[in-house]
């Protein structure tokens, strides 16, 4: 059953990608009130094969394998922009969502060996978890709008008539960049902060520079948000900078994952 909800989401996933690249080749055309309803179909496959894969792979635990984590943040990423469009057009970001989620949800079927854990009365190691997952898919989300400024404030430099009608102004899209930045740092934060009233054996078993990587990468985006908050950096650094502090919290949380569960 579980492999027949990995091929169901990945289409599901394929059939809005199609449907968001039509949109983009028809700008003028009016969407329908549904039409924003529409990733919640494919989210919903998604939620219960991540259910599936982590829950139900294992009666010793949860099966937080790499391939499972990266399935969940991207699952957490569509509906942050599927939430969003309720607000604003974002058919560029959900396009890009859409496709990386699918992607994530095929990857599952490749197997790998499981990474069991055991959160029974540990609600503050699960509060820990679920923040620290929070926080990395809002950072993602804030890297994948960083690119589109960066994308769209290069239009603006150098091929303004080329710019597509459905891409938010470059104002809008930094606003939305920073508040994605903010709650990802206060997510991060109080996780890092749950580190202290988790038991000793759960820190030292984590590698260190998987912890001074993503302490690093968490200055960093508060230093950068700071910057651009208090008019030091100007919008397009911040996107550019924001995109170097995700890639040094990718090696902290996934690169290490990568290096345990498929090299060492």
């Amino acid at each position: 059953m579980t492999l027949y909800f990995q091929v169901l989401t990945g289409l599901t996933y394929l059939g809005l990608a199609l449907f968001l690249v039509r949109r983009l080749k028809h700008p003028e055309k009016q969407v329908p009130e549904w039409g924003k309803w529409l990733p919640f179909i494919p989210a919903a496959c998604h939620l219960f094969t991540v259910y599936l894969l982590i829950e139900r792979s294992s009666n010793g635990g949860q099966n937080l394998s790499l391939l499972n984590l990266v399935s969940l943040v991207t699952l957490i990423l569509v509906l942050l922009v599927a939430v969003y469009r309720f607000s604003k057009q974002t058919p560029h970001l959900m396009l890009y969502t859409a496709v990386i989620a699918g992607i994530a949800s095929l990857l599952t079927i490749f197997p790998e060996e499981p990474e069991i854990a055991n959160f029974d009365g540990n609600t503050l190691g699960i509060i820990h978890v679920w923040l620290a997952i929070i926080g990395f898919s809002l950072l993602l989300a804030a890297t994948l709008q960083s690119i589109l400024v960066l994308v769209l404030h290069d239009k603006l430099r150098h091929k303004p008539g080329d710019i597509h009608p459905l891409l938010p102004p470059l104002l809008e899209m930094e606003h939305f960049l920073s508040a994605l930045v903010l709650s990802g740092i206060i997510s991060l934060g109080v996780a890092f902060a749950l580190v202290f009233g988790l038991p000793e054996t759960v820190v030292e078993n984590q590698p260190l520079h998987k912890i001074i990587l993503s302490v690093l990468a968490w200055f960093s985006f508060c230093t950068f948000y700071i910057g651009y908050k208090t008019s030091k950096l100007s919008g397009i650094r911040f996107a550019r900078l924001c995109i170097i502090a995700f890639v040094i919290l990718s090696l902290g949380f996934i690169g290490t994952k990568l290096v345990l569960q498929y090299i060492v």
